[in-house]
Parts: C-alpha cells; structure tokens; sequence
C-alpha cells in the first residue's frame, strides 16, 4: 500500500481496518514500487492499492509498476488531461483509476484499454470510464447503483491478427506440412481442422483480418518443442493455435480449457471364424453324456445279471451307443426293471439330440463377441503385445503403465504403431482422437478391429496461447469460453474428425460388442451352413467303399 502525502492518513485507516475485518495481509509502504518480488506470483493474488493527490503524480506511473500486480489507485480529481502516450504505455497494465464527484454522489472507476488504430494498425491507450451512482443518505441495503461504458468492445478494424498454427489430428491439419519451417505463411485452402474453424470465428468477432503462420511442433512428443514461443513473446506472432497445452508457465497468457482428449489405450479384436473345432469347444459338456452312457451300460449287465439273462457286455455298448445317437433301438426290456433302465436311458438321449442341436443351431447362427478388456490389468494380463514409440514412451509415471512399457515393442510413429496393432493381433496407446477414425478405416463387416480400454492414462486441457499482455487477451477468453459453454467447440472437433466417421466408428464398436445375428429373417439355417455334414458323409461313404473293395479281394484271394 502505497502513501503519497500526509492527507492520506484517511485513506490508510479506512484501507487497514478493511484489510484486517477481510483478514487479507498487507505491507505499508511510501513507494507504489516498494515490495520486491523475489518469486513468480500466481495471477491475481498480488495487488496495489494507492492513493495519489493529483494527476501530475501519474506521468511516470509506468517506470515502477510491475505487469504481474494488480494495481487500484485512487486520485482526488478526475483525470481528464491524462497524455496519450501514457494511455498507450498503461494499456499494457493492469490498472484501474478510481475518483469521486462529492457534488453528485458519484464513485467514478476509470480503466485504461485499448483501441486499433485504423491507419497505422497500432493499439492505442483509450479511456474505459464506468460511472457508479450512490445514493449517501440512503442504507446500505437501499443504495441505488447504476453504471455505463463509454467504450464499445475491441475491435481491430481489418488490421492484421497474426496466428501461428501448430499441427496435430484433428485440431488442425497442414498440407505438405514436411516442406514447411516455422513462421511459413499458411493458406486457408491448405488447412483445416476445429482450431482453424475456431480461429476463424474469432477473428471475426476482432474483425480482424487473419494471417496464419506455420510453427513447427512434434506431434508424437510435444512438450520439448518450444522454438515458436520466441515468435509469440516478440510480438510477431499474436497467438498461437493448433491443440496446445498450458506447459510454458506465466511466460504466455491463455485462452482457458476449450478441449479435452484421452490419452488410452487400444488393442485389436477379432470375432473367431467358424470352424469345426471352435463348435466341439461349444460342446463342452458332451463328457456327461458319456459318463452317462457307462454309468447305464454298466447297470444294464448288473440288471440283467441279477435277473439270470446272459448278456453280451459287448452287445450293451453296442446297442447303448446307437440308441445315444438315435441311430438303433435299445436291447428288449423283460422285467420291469429293465423298462424303467431304458425309458431314463432314452430321455436323457433325447435330452442329448436337443442339447447338440441348440449347439448347431447357435453355431451356425449366432456371432459371440471377441474377448474385450475394460481395465488396463485384464489388458495387461492378456496375450495382447503393446507396440509403444521408444522417444515418448515414458511420458506418464505410473507402475501399471511403466510394467506395459517395459515389455514393449518399438513402433516408429502413430501410423507405424496402428498398422502393428492390426497386423499383430497387439495394443498400443493413442490419443483419443485418432480412435474413431482408426476404427472406421479398419472395420470389417461394419464391425470394429480395434477398441479401447475404458481406463484412461492421462486427460489432456488444450488451451491457446496469447502474447502475455496483448491487449485483447481478456476478449479472446470471452469468445473462446463462450463458444466451449455452448458446445461448439466440441461440434467443430467431431466435424473435424468427420461426423460420419464419428457414427462408423460408434456403429462399428457397438456391433463387436453385441450377439450379432449372422443370418437375417428367421435365422434359418442353409444347405451352405451344413455344408460339413456333407463332406463327412462323403468322408464315411469312401471309407466304406474302401473296406468294400479290401474284403472282396480278400475274399477272392481265399477262393483262389
């Protein structure tokens, strides 16, 4: 806090007693410039509060205020005559005058900001003037304010809105990007993507025109790419665009959050293909029948033992086979026994002909899903290789990723990682937003190759950054929160990626995931379907053909 003259013995009293009802810390000091800050402060927790005596004391206000502090200076007089040029120095801080009209009742708050310059394409110093009426005689609860701006909104009157573009899918993607170095000129035709649609918009509502600037950035590992900074802290470049992050500190100023993306991981899935193997594994239980078939053959001798019948052991298992199968009739029941034996024997054999059936009928009908895994542990314990790029694969500190990393496999690049998942039947991390495209490129049968674990290994905040202390930085926050509330951003982004790529994709995870019917109406099953019943038919009428012709030989051989 800041003292001018002994007059302000006031305006401390009333500025302490505040501070200490508030409970907020303070420092008295008779030098707006007095408190060293040794330390990089968070943004809004430092300010100044100053008292002046006229506006005189102001002219060389900007040689000992600091960018990083809020400052609220209190003058005894309107500042009418303020220069321009020190408007167009103090637009750059943030500061806010207040006076008071005593014979009005009025609490007067000035605020410096900035206007563009038609001609010259400057930003020039402006007077923001918000007026507050008062009412003294009235209770604190009943005071009547009002207030007006005198100023519209920034506007930059056609002049040049400088925006480098950084490239990464689908926040903006660059044609030729490989024969480009940064602070290249860009052409609207050779890009697109939602940052590029978002930019546009607020270029608009600046009514700016825009100027769009390649920087350089590597999309697999971003965070070591900092050399377009120096463009944006020099003044060349205004902002800068293109999915980036909140990682360079207080350096640069930012739009705020307008996206999120996943960083998950993905594996590839595969339906089983039908074969005559994977329908006897769908028989599992077939070996109660059997058991079923001794158990019953076994009590058949016993029983017809005990009833002084001679009975072939072989003749039992014989018979006993062939009425399992519906093929022959069981042995003649004589005593009551016997009846009761074989009419169980032949429940539990029509029990097997339905069972068998059903297994068929949903063999040749029905499409189980593949094997999916919701947790990065049921992924990690599967068959699945992880396919990870060697330069970036420790980008997070996490054991259970650290333990899938430490196994993996080198991949050169996204690209090279998504054709090694496929092909190899493995898994690997991606972000978010290739996945749908991934997907819908590789569907087979409008079914997904490749799914994601549900878990997520890392939530990426995009955010713009702005020149530190641009003079549009608070309305390019506006315009960029308001169209995130509003769901615009999220629309563009999905628009980017393609929104019938984005239904494909959808479509195709749903139906892998689903009992998919193979058959259409009825789900009837074809001669085609049952085509292997035939060729073992065939198999078994030229196995006998085969014994016929052995045993007439050996016949003739016996007669000769």
């Amino acid at each position: 806090m800041d003292i001018q003259t002994l007059k302000s013995d006031i305006f401390i009293d009333i500025a302490t007693s505040e501070a200490i009802k508030n409970q907020i810390p303070f420092i008295i000091t008779d030098e707006i410039s007095g408190v060293n800050i040794t330390e990089e402060p968070d943004r809004g927790t430092l300010f100044s509060l100053s008292y002046f005596e006229n506006c005189e004391a102001l002219t060389n206000i900007t040689k000992v205020i600091d960018k990083r502090i809020k400052y609220f200076i209190i003058v005894q007089e309107i500042c009418e005559n303020i220069k321009s040029d020190l408007l167009s120095e103090l637009q750059f801080y943030d500061v806010m005058f207040f006076t008071s009209d005593q014979d009005n009742g009025k609490l007067i708050s000035i605020k410096v900001t900035s206007e563009m310059d038609e001609e010259s394409c400057r930003s020039m110093g402006h007077i923001k003037m918000e007026v507050t009426i008062i009412n003294h005689n009235e209770s604190d609860e009943n005071k009547e304010r009002q207030s007006y701006v005198s100023t519209a909104a920034l506007n930059l009157k056609k002049c040049k809105f400088n925006v480098g573009l950084a490239s990464l899918y689908p926040y903006s993607m660059i044609k030729n990007k490989k024969y480009l170095k940064t602070f290249d000129p860009l052409q609207i035709d050779d890009i697109n993507g939602s940052d590029v649609e978002i930019i546009k918009i607020i270029a608009n509502y600046l009514n700016a025109t825009l100027n769009l600037h390649y920087v350089h950035r590597n999309e697999e590992n971003p965070y070591f790419d900092s050399d377009y900074l120096k463009f944006v802290i020099n003044g060349s470049l205004d902002a800068c665009v293109g999915g980036l992050y909140k990682i360079y500190g207080d350096i640069v100023s930012y739009s705020g959050i307008y996206s999120t993306q996943a960083i998950v991981w993905v594996y590839s899935v595969e339906r089983n293909t039908r074969s005559w193997q994977t329908l006897f594994g769908k028989m599992h239980g077939l070996y109660i029948f059997l058991i079923i078939y001794i158990i019953y053959s076994i009590i058949w001798k016993i029983v017809c033992k005990f009833d002084g019948e001679a009975v072939s052991m072989k003749d039992t298992l014989l018979y006993s086979w062939g009425a399992l199968l519906g093929t022959t009739s069981l042995q003649d029941a004589r005593t009551v026994k016997q009846r009761i034996l074989n009419i169980l024997y032949l429940i539990m054999s029509l029990f097997l002909s339905t069972y068998v059936s059903c297994q068929i009928y949903s063999y040749l009908t029905i499409v189980e899903p593949p094997p999916h895994y919701r947790t990065i542990d049921e992924l990690e314990n599967s068959d699945r290789i992880p396919y990870l790029v060697p330069v970036s694969k420790y980008f997070v500190k996490d054991k259970k990723y650290e333990t899938i990393a430490n196994a993996s496999r080198d991949c050169i690049n996204f690209e090279d990682c998504e054709i090694k998942l496929i092909n190899n039947k493995a898994s690997t991390v991606l972000i978010d937003g290739h996945l749908p495209f991934l997907q819908s490129r590789t569907a087979v049968n409008d079914e997904a190759r490749v799914l994601r674990v549900a878990n997520e290994i890392l939530t990426i905040y995009h955010e713009m950054i702005i020149r530190k202390y641009s003079p549009f930085v608070e309305s390019y926050n506006k315009v960029t929160q308001r169209l995130f509330e509003s769901g615009i951003c999220r629309r563009l982004y999905d628009e980017a990626i393609g929104i019938t790529v984005v239904d494909k994709a959808k479509i195709a995870n749903k139906n892998i995931l689903s009992n998919s019917y193979s058959c259409t109406v009825g789900c009837q099953i074809t001669l085609l379907q049952l085509a292997g019943i035939f060729y073992i038919l065939i198999i078994g009428c030229f196995i006998s053909i085969c014994i016929f012709i052995i045993e007439l030989l050996s016949y003739r051989q016996k007669q000769f």
